[in-house]
Parts: C-alpha cells; sequence; structure tokens
C-alpha cells in the first residue's frame, strides 16, 4: 500500500515538514454550493507528532488564471492550532505556577488569532515575573527598570521589555490590534525574559559554576566544602572555599556579614568566629572561622 505524503506544518517541530496520511475520509457537493473536503489524520515523518487536518475546496468560487487552467480556493485548517514558527519553550515545568499560566493563555490567544488579547496577556506575563521576584513599583515602566537595575536582566533587555509595555497599553486602552510580526518578536522577548530568569538559572545549577550573591546558596556552597575539613581546623572563608572563592569574590563582604550575623545568632551552628589574622602572604587581616 502506498502511503501518501504531504507538506504540513508540524507544531513540534515548528516549521513545514513531510506529513504521511494515516486516515482520510472525504466529502463532496455538486448541489447548491460546489466543493470538495478531506478530514485527515496525518503524522510528522520526523517526530511522529500526529494532528488532524481539514482541507476545503470551494470549487463554488474557482476562477480562470490562464486559457485552460483554473484556480480553486484552498483553505487548511490544522489542529491542534499552532504558531507559526514557533517552539515550545523548552523547561517551561520551571515557570512559577501563575507565570507559566499566563505565558500558557498568551500562546492559547496567538494560536486562536485573538492577538488583542495575546497583546494584552504578554503585558501579563512581565507583571507576574514582577510579582514573583517582588520587583514593586507604582507602574510597570518602574518595575522593568527594577528588574534591570536588580540584575534579572540587561539594559537592553529592559528597553526591549518597555517595548511589550507600550504594546500591551496600547491594547488595553485603545483597543488597538497587534499585528502578527510585532507579537512574534513581543513573544520572543518575552520568552527570552523567562528563559533568563527562571528556565537557565534551573538548568545550569549545579552543572556549571555561576556567580553567587545570595546567601542561601553560599551557605550551600560553604556547607559543601566544610565536608572536607575536620573539626577544630580554623581558616578564613578564602581558605575554605578554595578554588570556588572566584564565584563569591565580588559579595564576599556583604555574604561574610550575613554570615557573621548567623552564627552570631546561633544559625549556623558548623562555624565559630576564630582570629583575625593573615593567610597566604594577604595584605590585610582576615576573619578565620574554627569548624566545630
Amino acid at each position: 500500500m502506498t502511503i501518501k505524503k504531504i507538506k504540513s506544518h508540524c507544531r513540534h517541530c515548528g516549521q513545514e515538514t513531510n506529513h504521511s496520511i494515516l486516515s482520510e475520509h472525504s466529502e463532496s457537493s455538486r448541489d447548491e454550493y460546489v466543493y470538495d473536503r478531506a478530514y485527515q489524520v496525518i503524522e510528522c515523518l520526523g517526530c511522529e507528532t500526529k494532528s488532524f487536518r481539514d482541507v476545503l475546496e470551494e470549487i463554488e468560487h474557482a476562477y480562470q488564471i490562464a486559457d485552460d487552467e483554473w484556480e480553486i480556493p484552498t483553505s487548511i485548517t490544522v489542529y491542534p492550532r499552532f504558531i507559526k514558527n514557533h517552539r515550545s519553550l523548552s523547561g517551561e515545568y520551571y515557570l512559577p505556577s501563575l507565570v507559566g499560566e499566563i505565558y500558557g493563555e498568551v500562546l492559547l490567544a496567538l494560536k486562536e488569532d485573538a492577538l488583542v488579547l495575546a497583546g494584552l496577556g504578554l503585558r501579563g506575563t512581565v507583571e507576574a515575573v514582577c510579582n514573583d521576584l517582588n520587583i514593586d513599583g507604582r507602574n510597570l515602566e518602574i518595575r522593568i527598570s527594577k528588574l534591570a537595575s536588580a540584575g534579572y536582566i540587561s539594559r537592553k533587555d529592559a528597553e526591549r521589555l518597555h517595548g511589550i509595555r507600550f504594546m500591551g497599553n496600547d491594547a488595553a486602552h485603545e483597543i488597538k490590534r497587534p499585528d502578527q510580526v510585532q507579537l512574534s518578536v513581543a513573544l520572543k522577548i518575552v520568552e527570552h525574559l523567562l528563559s533568563s530568569v527562571y528556565i537557565l538559572e534551573e538548568e545550569a545549577q549545579g552543572k556549571i559554576d555561576t556567580l553567587i550573591t545570595e546567601f542561601e546558596q553560599f551557605k550551600e556552597l560553604l556547607g559543601k566544602k566544610l565536608n572536607s575539613f575536620a573539626i577544630g581546623d580554623e581558616l578564613p572563608i578564602i581558605g575554605f572555599l578554595g578554588r570556588d572563592i572566584r564565584r563569591v569574590k565580588d559579595s564576599l563582604p556583604a555574604l561574610e556579614a550575613e554570615l557573621i550575623d548567623a552564627i552570631n545568632k546561633g544559625e549556623i551552628k558548623k562555624l565559630t568566629k576564630g582570629k583575625l589574622d593573615k593567610y597566604n602572604n594577604s595584605k590585610n587581616d582576615l576573619q578565620h572561622y574554627v569548624l566545630a
């Protein structure tokens, strides 16, 4: 049996690919309205993703384009609906619940060609990220700027996010319908934000050495390093961390201040404050800690 092959969009591959037709039902009308219609179950020959395809040929509206040639208007609808040339965000499961829900609704709006709602949703996704990160401010303009100043995004990223803000404002206040090109670019900007803030952060943990600026991360790293030392060992932080000191170098004064505060409060029991002394020919005296 010969397998019939067609070109169709694959939602998993994010592009037009070769498909095989697994099943097909056809119907026609030659009465009041003349048409041919085919309902097809198709499968991508690359990833094996299956879809449903509705092909309508409106013979009633055929028009002549040459002496012996006619053009038949044909509409093709593929289900589930898809966003053309878009691939699913890898690691979407790392997104916080509310952020993920709003992002999912944006994708649904784009698939259904609800462009005003999609514009509002993209702006709402940025708002949700700010809420999740506890970035405050009386309006989104200030909050986007604070995202950059807090180090979550770059200045260039902030400039692009302001474009999302403008588009969302136009959709909300002027009921201005953004076009597909604008929304395609805006979606890439928002997905870059989600990937940078949540997905890459999770995927990088434990796989590559990244800079540490948060005390909880510093405490976790220090705790692992202490396992290599014996009770009674007295060293400064640089001695305990070794080459990993490079990961906290710029933030060390603030992190060490938090460490001392936690030791004084009895929240950290593995270390006690020791002497102030030089270490490995250091210029200044360094605070030492005793492993308890």
